[in-house]
């Protein structure tokens, strides 16, 4: 067993002296988690920073509040044209409607996601929370803090959303038909197809804008609670755990990540637990019109189809994978703290009880987002939905083989 009076196995540690409170590293300022991603939030039309109960009145949040509220009208009107296209369940027509209707329902939604996300200054907040953790830590890291590396990783993850959709959109305005439906004129009469491209340029912006600050902030948070587990095994291999300073600091910071879990998940929902189901339903449906319809379709739109699927199966990875390692993280505090055989035989008992608290908070706290509000998401959850989202589209397309003339 350690001592009080000495200094913690991390470079950049505490000292520890007896009946003193650990020394916290110096306040950094708060990490600018968006970067280069916050110029694209203003120029996206969906800023809604201004709607807030003090600036609401004001010119500059009646400004706001009309070009948002004419962005997501706009994207709503192609939600509701492709809507409207008529065609028989598992045909052509039917699968690709759904394809493009989901799409541009993903794509709206992103758009709520970030107004709210905007007027209620979420991710300063995040920030501002992050920040103060980070004073908490036992040891410094440049690397943690660092996304100059993930911005980079973002901005090249974000172009194919650009170029399929965009061409898919130029491509249909172009040859002046609804794709793979040559039997609907619907569509390709109406206003919203002379436009597509435009509104299609908007939707990007949105989609793009959602799933970057979706994911930045699940991985800052993902990188504070790994960084607290490699700080907490540290401090486990050398016994230090049993220092009721070291544990109570311990306790109440990893009491902080799970509350700053909660807050995340609170504003997240809107965008994690609907954005990924409509993903998949225009990723099944895509899968479909490429495995089940081998010949009458144009090889450009072939090809497109291919990015859509590529495209659905990105935003849905990317809006549940980091849920299910937040939660990863989250168990592997507990398997830390189960698996440390000193403290559990330690005699005192208010350390004791510390110790019990962490572990059930680990164990029991509710810290899961739920997809579609009713599937708490891990690891087994996201799993279990990668494989049954794409053999839903092999049974639709064994269903289309046995019914050749839909």
């Amino acid at each position: 067993m350690v001592e009080a009076g000495t200094t913690l196995g991390l470079a950049g540690g505490m000292y520890v002296k007896p009946g003193v409170e650990p020394t916290q590293l110096p306040s950094p300022p708060p990490p600018k988690l968006l970067g280069p991603f916050e110029s694209l939030i203003r120029f996206s039309g969906l800023d809604c920073h201004k709607l807030r109960k003090e600036s609401i009145g004001s010119v500059k949040g009646i400004i706001s509040a009309v070009i948002a509220l004419i962005v997501v009208l706009i994207m709503a009107l192609k939600v509701f044209t492709y809507m409207e296209v008529q065609d028989r369940p598992f045909s052509i027509g039917w699968a690709e409607s759904t394809v493009y209707a989901f799409m541009s329902m993903q794509a709206l939604f992103s758009a709520f996601s970030i107004i709210y996300w905007t007027r209620e200054n979420f991710v300063s907040q995040f920030e501002d929370t992050l920040a103060r953790l980070r004073t908490m830590r036992l040891s410094t890291s440049l690397t943690i803090d660092d996304y100059t590396t993930f911005h980079r990783k973002a901005a090249v993850m974000v172009v194919p959303i650009f170029a399929v959709t965009l061409t898919s959109s130029f491509y249909s305005s172009i040859t002046n038909r609804f794709q793979l439906n040559d039997n609907s004129t619907f569509y390709s009469e109406s206003v919203v197809h002379q436009i597509a491209p435009f509104i299609d340029f908007i939707g990007c912006i949105a989609s793009s804008i959602a799933v970057v600050m979706y994911v930045t902030v699940n991985t800052a948070l993902n990188r504070e609670i790994k960084h607290f587990n490699k700080e907490l095994t540290n401090s486990a291999r050398f016994q230090q755990l049993t220092l009721p300073q070291v544990l109570d600091n311990y306790s109440k910071r990893h009491s902080d990540l799970i509350q700053l879990t909660r807050f995340v998940n609170r504003h997240l929902t809107v965008y994690g637990a609907i954005v990924p189901s409509f993903s998949m339903i225009a990723l099944v449906n895509a899968g479909y019109i490429v495995g089940g319809f081998q010949t009458g379709v144009d090889p450009v739109v072939r090809i497109l189809l291919y990015g859509i699927t590529f495209i659905c199966m990105g935003i849905t990875v990317a809006g549940l994978s980091p849920l299910a390692k937040v939660q990863n993280n989250i168990q592997e505090t507990a398997e830390i703290l189960m698996h440390d055989d000193v403290l559990q035989t330690c005699g005192d008992a208010k350390m004791h009880h510390t110790y019990r608290v962490t572990l059930d908070r680990c164990l029991h706290s509710n810290s899961k987002l739920s997809f579609l509000m009713a599937f708490p998401v891990d690891s087994n959850c996201f799993n279990r939905i990668m494989f049954i989202v794409p053999n839903i589209s092999t049974a639709m397309i064994l269903y289309r083989l046995s019914h050749p003339y839909l």
